[in-house]
């Protein structure tokens, strides 16, 4: 059921993404950075475990990276979800600016990189 044999989770993650592997949408880079809307704080107790769990770790900018290691779930699912919540308007997307060579910024994979770190 899950890839993650210390993982309690009942649920398989494809059940969270209703078979999904790909948000809908514009794509969703692992750097993206997410931060929560005032729809998504005042719809916060409707919301499903995990897309609760989402908008309560937006209180500040995090990344779609992160928000898969805080959820334990692969970056595919995390990016499922977070595209979900950005259409239901509870979640606002930063995609990063890139240099020429179409990859993101030094700076904002060091800041990636300290953010994971952080959640070690």
């Amino acid at each position: 059921m899950n890839v993650f044999p210390d993982d309690p989770r009942l649920v398989p993650f494809y059940a969270l993404t209703q078979g999904r592997t790909q948000p809908d949408g514009r794509d969703l880079p692992w750097e993206t950075m997410v931060v929560a809307t005032s729809d998504g704080r005042t719809a916060r107790p409707q919301l499903r475990f995990e897309q609760g769990q989402i908008v309560d770790l937006c209180g500040r900018p995090v990344s779609v990276a992160e928000i898969a290691a805080h959820l334990s779930v692969p970056l595919g699912v995390a990016a499922v979800l977070v595209s979900d919540l950005h259409i239901g308007g509870y979640l606002a997307v930063h995609r990063p600016s890139v240099s020429d060579s179409g990859r993101p910024h030094r700076e904002i994979l060091e800041r990636l990189l300290h953010g994971l770190k952080a959640q070690a």
